[in-house]
């Protein structure tokens, strides 16, 4: 009998990666070999995310196609669509298990029990259990630090779909650090729900003592965070950014550039403060990649206050806006709030965010164009670098040499327009 195979649908964040790589690492100790959902394998595991309607959505066409195109395989549904809306996804026929985050990396254990298959009931399980993993097909390692959230943003259904905020253990985390660096692993990319809540074990706000520690570690290795609140941009982290393992690369959601929009949305922040703590970093980092999120068409958003967003996004030069339409989450602040935008006019302000972002990201390439930056070889020429541009390298002799993984300098030289999408390319050196 040929050994079983599970093969992964991950939705969403940067979590979810991390959290399937844990799977699938706890899950071939156990014999089952993680393989391309094309090949229909006999388990299929659908991690999800939750945080539109859409992408709600979503899951549950990916969830039907997955029983539709892969009979008799065992279907496994994890993630927080599957912590939030259970009894929804357990009225699918067709559907093996449905597991929380609560319970998710207990998901291994119960596919190898499922199968008779060698199994360790007496492990303890909680949201950390996915330590000590190489990924798998990635050049570059999610480490999760913290999970949960105790903010009440009046828009946001994450804290129902994670529960309370949880610090994992720094010790635990600098081991994971050594050993993600003694395994060639270029780029390790911190993540959680709210990376800057980090607590240490007396109950204290660390972050920053944690980026530390981390970066006093890192020899070969750099260090990128995958998303970070406005409220933990300050004058400590713009410090260590000067690390030279550090990735000049910030993430930090905006959601709108209104403070009577932010306050309905129940934002610890105004415009202005925003901006200041952007500032901050602008005037030690001129060179760094800002990305952000907004909203557009929250209730009450005129087109006055959306245009204050539009301002903000080019007063401060962010690198590239992610933009999203407002949807109604349940169980949510803001599902009692009255509707105030039409649904066409979500989608155009949106259209409007991503011609902006697409400027802002032009803009952005034009500064680089001539620097020498660091990059990783990803794959098929690509390079991503410090800075988060995704390079395609000019192919020569030398450039056919090199390996996936491996650090090199690059040299942005030009820009291009590839099926509406701005390609940058660059050559070695």
């Amino acid at each position: 009998m040929n050994s079983p195979r599970v093969g992964f649908h991950t939705l969403g964040c940067r979590l979810n990666i991390f959290e399937s790589d844990g799977l699938s690492n706890a899950l071939s100790q156990g014999g089952i070999k993680t393989v391309s959902i094309d090949e229909n394998p006999e388990i299929i595991i659908v991690n999800t995310c939750t945080v539109t309607n859409k992408a709600d959505s979503k899951n549950r066409n990916i969830i039907r196609t997955a029983i539709k195109n892969n009979p008799g395989s065992q279907i496994w549904v994890t993630g927080c669509y599957a912590e939030t809306d259970k009894s929804v996804i357990e009225k699918i026929p067709g559907i093996t298990g449905v597991i929380g985050n609560q319970e998710k990396s207990n998901l291994p254990n119960l596919i190898l029990q499922s199968l008779n298959l060698p199994h360790n009931n007496s492990k303890p399980y909680d949201r950390f259990s996915y330590s000590d993993v190489v990924p798998v097909n990635h050049t570059r390692a999610y480490l999760k630090i913290q999970d949960g959230c105790n903010r009440v943003c009046s828009y946001c259904k994450i804290p129902s779909a994670r529960g309370k905020g949880v610090s994992r253990n720094k010790e635990d985390i600098l081991n994971q650090v050594k050993f993600l660096q003694d395994n060639g692993i270029g780029e390790i990319i911190l993540t959680g729900v709210n990376l800057g809540w980090y607590r240490n074990e007396s109950g204290e706000k660390s972050f920053n003592s944690l980026l530390e520690s981390i970066l006093n570690v890192l020899e070969y290795s750099r260090l990128r965070l995958s998303s970070i609140e406005p409220s933990d941009v300050n004058k400590g982290l713009s410090t260590l950014l000067s690390h030279p393992r550090f990735c000049k690369y910030l993430h930090v959601p905006l959601q709108s550039g209104n403070s009577e929009i932010l306050r309905k949305m129940k934002r610890s922040y105004t415009a202005e403060t925003y901006r200041k703590r952007i500032e901050i970093v602008l005037q030690d980092h001129p060179g760094i990649f800002i990305g952000t999120d907004i909203i557009a068409g929250f209730p009450g958003e005129t087109k006055e206050y959306f245009q204050d967003s539009v301002n903000l996004v080019r007063e401060l030069g962010i690198s590239k806006v992610h933009s999203f339409p407002f949807s109604i989450r349940k169980g949510t602040v803001a599902e009692g709030y009255s509707e105030t935008v039409s649904k066409e006019e979500k989608k155009e302000r949106v259209k409007e965010l991503n011609t902006l972002s697409s400027t802002m990201l032009l803009q952005y390439f034009q500064k680089n164009i001539g620097l020498t930056l660091e990059g990783i070889v990803e794959s098929d020429f690509k390079v991503l670098t410090d800075n988060y541009l995704k390079l395609n390298l000019l192919s020569d002799e030398d450039s056919k040499k090199l390996k996936v993984g491996q650090f090199i300098s690059i040299t942005p030289t030009n820009i291009e327009k590839i099926q509406n999408d701005l390609s940058m390319f660059g050559r070695l050196g």
